[in-house]
């Protein structure tokens, strides 16, 4: 049943093919086939590509031997035909309606697939058939001129598509047909140019000549490109090589210019050769623009951005090799810089280990000797060295401006007329960052300690020094210490190493007098955050640190000696307060420790009797200020009174036993005092008969005065504390 559907859809293309049948009657004959047949379109699809490849595939196998034995007419003829055949079947296919088949080509004609209708050709075989096809596609007309036509063009696009031959294959072939007919006019075209004298009319007349042949032969654009850029490149370099000192003259300039017109080429595109060729010269001329002082005068700037016009570099470059030039120059400064820092804090034996050399008795530039001092020290005088590098790097405008945000401002603006109501507007304005694009340790002249040496170095002696200079350097760390290649972090953790030795120094000798800090330190110390380029958060955290640290050392002094009094530890726990800090995360106090203050200072106003069960405001707020839960005061104070209960039972029973009954009296006193601090549960283990005597000396008392209420209160608990029945 397959087999008659198959053969009767053969016949049906091939008719078609022959033009015995229109497509649609073809496919009218194949249709019904399957119907008589019962076949699904499912099925219907994979035959159908079948027969196609193999109506195709006969063709190109006959016109595959005549191009085998290069019998270019037959292959040519053969090709065509087979082109046409394709069509014919595209158009059988049509009348279907299959997606499948919409790209005909990669349905039918992959090359990796061996069914396919060019599958059974070789690679080889397929360029071969190409290859005579394209050759017999070229036409000389009678001026010798060679030129392929549009239907050609059309051709040879459905034959690629036909045997797998990619666009990029396409246009290598007409690239090396038609390469050398466009390199020899585009090589007259160039070398007229390059004479000179180069007028509107001769760049038209030669641009003529070229838009011809890239029109005759259909050349794109990026196969002129190819051809015309190398042309130009060897134009600049045989410019440069003839000319004085590296720099075209202006008639130069002028033809370049003409032959980038006449050649298609973008003024950019042409910035890297222009850079090989003239960027010596350039960098020449900055060199010597920076004279013997080292700083561009506002003179020679203009020529220089001149220059740089005429030479044909884009500004990128150009500030690139601004920058070398101007690197080259910096280097033997930063160099300069580092060497005498290093002699200025370094050992001869240290110095000679790190640079591998005895240098004997080295001498700093003033006659003295290596310091031997491994800290920092302001003797070494390097300041106007620094200086000097400062000026220079500012003065070529090699600092530059960044937005990296903005911020919001509010404005005032006056009222529109008298007596009016001024406004207040919000605006947005740029935040800039300084950028630095040459640094010390990116040239590799200094490395990262040595830096940080200086810059420390710097902000010490800005600091120290009293001499007119020193609002200048202050003003002129954040840039040196650019210069040098430092983040902004890591200057204000240098600053902050140098800050924290500052205010630890002033403030322990400000609070040896003091409990704490008045406004007059206060202005001190935001003065020396400026001067250290400290932020106004890292102050704040380098004053609280050193405000721990003179704490945590004045507790240790007060508990370690020995000589703790409640006196004194109230004193401390009330300065502690007052500076906001915690005893125990803050000052390093220990848990046990918080309790014993809490029980020293609450000792003697219980045993007075100050602090009674009236006085819980007092305890909470000693509790609280010693960072104690309520459970924990509670527990202290329970032991207290527990402790002090057992020693006052033994006086009262021995003072019984001495017939001291007023005293005894009075210790049941305090005792009823402590028993009101746990509702007269004392722990005590008592004797039933001294309970009773004692009890009933204490009822015996003198009460006058005293209000019923508490009389009663006070027998009760003395009762509970006794362990006798109310």
């Amino acid at each position: 049943t397959v087999d008659y559907w198959r053969n009767t859809a053969l016949s049906a293309i091939e008719d078609a093919i022959a033009k015995t049948k229109t497509p649609a009657k073809a496919w009218e004959v194949i249709q019904s086939r399957q119907k008589e047949l019962y076949l699904k379109d499912s099925s219907m699809k994979e035959m159908m590509t079948s027969m196609v490849m193999q109506a195709l595939g006969r063709p190109l196998e006959k016109v595959n031997g005549f191009a085998r034995v290069n019998n270019a007419a037959a292959t040519y003829d053969g090709l065509v035909d087979a082109i046409a055949a394709k069509e014919t079947c595209k158009d059988v296919l049509k009348e279907a309606g299959w997606s499948e088949f919409e790209d005909f080509e990669e349905a039918c004609f992959d090359p990796s697939d061996n069914a396919s209708a060019c599958g059974f050709l070789t690679n080889q075989d397929r360029h071969n058939m190409y290859q005579i096809f394209f050759t017999r596609s070229v036409k000389t007309d009678e001026d010798g001129t060679k030129d392929i036509s549009e239907e050609s063009y059309g051709l040879m696009k459905e034959l690629r598509g036909m045997l797998g031959v990619s666009e990029e294959e396409g246009v290598g072939q007409i690239r090396n047909f038609f390469g050398p007919e466009l390199q020899i006019v585009l090589t007259d075209a160039t070398e007229e140019i390059l004479r000179g004298n180069t007028t509107d009319a001769l760049l038209t007349n030669l641009k003529e000549n070229v838009d011809k042949v890239i029109n005759d032969y259909k050349l794109d654009e990026e196969m002129v490109r190819s051809y015309a850029g190398p042309l130009y490149n060897r134009a600049v370099e045989e410019i440069g090589s003839n000319t004085p000192g590296g720099i075209p003259s202006v008639e130069e300039v002028e033809t370049l210019s003409f032959l980038r017109t006449l050649l298609n080429i973008s003024e950019e595109e042409t910035y890297d050769v222009h850079l090989t060729t003239f960027g010596t010269a350039y960098k020449k001329a900055i060199k010597e623009a920076l004279g013997t002082t080292g700083v561009i005068r506002e003179e020679y700037r203009e020529p220089l951005d001149d220059l740089r016009a005429r030479l044909g570099m884009s500004d990128e470059a150009a500030k690139e090799i601004y920058m070398e030039a101007i690197g080259e120059r910096m280097k033997p400064m930063v160099e300069f810089i580092s060497n005498e820092m290093e002699r200025l804090v370094l050992t001869k034996d240290q110095l000679a280990q790190k640079r591998g050399t005895d240098f004997g008795e080295d001498y700093f530039k003033d006659g003295s000797k290596a310091s031997g001092k491994l800290g920092l020290g302001t003797d070494g005088n390097i300041m106007s060295d620094i200086m000097t590098l400062i000026d220079f790097y500012i003065e070529n405008g090699i600092v530059q401006k960044a937005v990296v945000g903005t911020k919001k401002i509010e404005k005032k603006i006056p009222a529109d007329e008298e007596g009016g109501e001024e406004k207040t507007i919000t605006e947005e304005e740029p935040i800039y960052e300084s950028t630095y694009p040459i640094t010390a340790t990116g040239m590799g002249c200094i490395d990262t300690q040595v830096a940080e040496l200086c810059y420390r170095q710097f902000v010490v002696s800005s600091f120290t020094d009293q001499s007119p200079n020193a609002a200048r350097y202050e003003a002129s760390k954040a840039t040196f210490g650019g210069i040098l290649g430092l983040t902004a972090e890591k200057m204000e953790e240098i600053g902050s190493n140098i800050g924290g030795m500052v205010y630890d120094n002033y403030i322990t000798q400000a609070m040896a007098t003091k409990s704490a800090l008045d406004q007059q330190d206060m202005m001190f110390l935001a003065n020396m955050q400026g001067k250290l380029g400290i932020s106004a958060e890292k102050g704040e955290e380098m004053l609280l640190d050193t405000q721990k640290k003179i704490i945590s050392e004045e507790a240790s002094a007060l508990f370690d000696s020995g000589s703790a009094t409640p006196e004194k530890v109230k004193e401390f726990r009330e300065k502690c307060n007052s500076m906001g800090m915690d005893l125990e995360t803050d000052v390093g106090l220990t848990k046990s420790r918080l309790v014993n203050m809490f029980s020293m200072e609450i000792t003697p106003g219980i045993d007075s009797g100050e602090i009674t069960m009236d006085s819980a405001d007092v305890l909470a707020e000693i509790q609280e200020s010693l960072g104690l839960t309520e459970e924990e005061g509670e527990e202290v104070v329970a032991g207290l009174i527990t402790e002090r209960a057992n020693g006052i039972l033994a006086d009262i029973v021995g003072c019984m036993l001495r017939g001291m009954d007023a005293v005894a009296v009075e210790s049941m006193e305090k005792l009823v005092q402590y028993a009101a601090f746990v509702d007269g549960d004392l722990g005590l283990n008592v004797e039933e008969s001294n309970a009773n005597k004692a009890f009933n000396l204490f009822e015996s008392k003198d009460w006058t005065g005293v209000d019923t209420k508490v009389v009663e209160k006070q027998k009760s608990l003395l009762k509970t504390a006794f362990g006798m029945s109310a």
